[in-house]
């Protein structure tokens, strides 16, 4: 099918008399297909580079004069937005197109980012930081529908794992260059400076997500609607796919919020340091995302599902201090290697999480369901964070923290590996 037609259709079913061809499982692609794909991996490594992330713990706390209590609800407030809003944007998308969204949704970005670099009272904090997740929501769903429909309309739907694993990578090393360019900025021009770098960042993205191909809904596929979701939510296997992703999504995002607390324990405050970590980190976890195709090939969905849930795992177990003594070595380089075990799970979360729901789901309700997986993911977030006593665990209970994540990453893979039923993920 062209590739300028649009319109969420399945993939063709090979015979099952003989197995599918090379050819019939990985077709070329159009010019306009690839291009269209190096488009939107620009737009991935340039929509998720927060340069002001590296050093928001600093800026908010440090700088501003905000508690670490303060800061938690600020990130509360941002997930309580997302959640609240991932699912009406997607169903946005649905109806209006994935490709609207991805350029609106920088655009909106760069506005709360203009805000946040410069407010000072609680209020306006936690207003703007409502109002960025709000703006995340519209990207976080749309963008994983939209490369998937653009490839089934290639003809290359079984290509899904591989391509997002290639956005993913792109978005990672986006976000490390975007890190540790914010760290330079703040320290030598000021926290302020790095949220505007971030304005720019967004723009550009906006820019690449206008110049995407706009995909068309053919008439005669099936409408969005409410119901449809529903139905999509209840398929076989949906459940377990989503209740992976929210436990590997909550442990990821509060091991990322420790980060920085962490290194000023040790006593780490330069903000060149603090942004190269960050950097650092992220490109292993983009790196990692080339081993997402080869470990799936060889685990399958419910070996790879579990391996990531162990890595998060032995990095959180591995950062108490009793277990940097006993190796021997000092607790924040431990730390830091540890860290990278954290990032490696990073790089297999979106390309398995996403490829594995979108081949459970239908073409007309793939955003909206898209954005229920982020939504619960954000919402598990959200009540650690405005549930816990945060003054005590980024300061005095640090070790305490970690231990706690560490419990819940083991029972989480337990439970997981015991209740996968067969697996629906197509082997690259």
């Amino acid at each position: 099918m062209p590739l300028g037609l649009d319109g969420p259709v399945d993939p063709p079913r090979p015979s099952p008399r003989r197995p599918p061809s090379r050819a019939m499982t990985m077709p070329s692609a159009t010019p306009s297909g690839a291009r269209a794909l190096v488009l939107f991996r620009m737009y991935a490594a340039l929509a998720f580079s927060f340069a002001w992330v590296p050093v928001m713990y600093t800026a908010f706390t440090l700088e501003r004069g905000f508690s670490p209590s303060q800061y938690a609800e600020f990130w509360g407030a941002y997930y309580i937005a997302m959640v609240l809003t991932e699912v009406p944007w997607g169903r946005v998308a649905d109806r209006w197109g994935q490709r609207r969204l991805l350029v609106l949704g920088p655009l909106w970005l760069a506005g709360c980012f203009l805000v946040l670099s410069r407010a000072s009272d609680a209020g306006t904090m936690l207003l703007a930081m409502a109002a960025t997740g709000a703006g995340h929501a519209m990207i976080s769903g749309a963008d994983s529908a939209y490369l998937y429909e653009l490839l089934l309309e290639n003809g290359r739907g079984d290509d899904a794992l591989l391509q997002e694993s290639r956005a993913h990578r792109w978005r990672l090393f986006g976000v490390s260059i975007a890190d540790l360019g914010g760290g330079i900025i703040a320290a030598t021009l000021g926290t302020t400076a790095a949220f505007d770098a971030s304005v720019l960042i967004m723009l550009l993205a906006a820019g690449c997500a206008y110049a995407l191909p706009a995909l068309r809904r053919p008439a005669a596929a099936a409408q969005p609607s409410l119901a449809g979701v529903v139905t999509a939510l209840r398929m076989p296997g949906v459940t377990w796919v989503l209740a992976w992703y929210a436990v590997v999504f909550v442990l990821l995002r509060m091991g990322f919020q420790l980060y920085q607390p962490t290194l000023i324990s040790e006593e780490v405050h330069d903000l060149v340091r603090h942004g190269g970590m960050f950097a650092l980190l992220n490109l292993i976890a983009g790196l990692s995302a080339f081993m997402v195709t080869p470990v799936f090939r060889r685990l399958g969905e419910r070996g790879t599902a579990t391996l990531v849930l162990l890595l998060i795992f032995l990095s959180f177990a591995g950062v108490v201090p009793l277990v940097g003594r006993a190796l021997g070595l000092g607790l924040l380089g431990v730390q830091l290697a540890l860290f990278a075990l954290q990032q490696t799970s990073f790089g297999f979360l979106q390309p398995v999480g996403r490829t594995a729901l979108n081949q459970r789901i239908p073409s007309s309700n793939r955003t909206s369901v898209l954005s229920a997986q982020s939504m619960l993911g954000r919402l598990a977030v959200a009540i650690v964070l405005l549930g816990g006593r945060w003054d005590d665990a980024f300061e005095s209970g640090l070790d305490t923290t970690y231990t706690a994540l560490a419990g819940v990453a083991l029972v989480g893979a337990l439970l997981l590996f015991v209740t996968h039923r067969g697996t629906r993920l197509k082997r690259p």
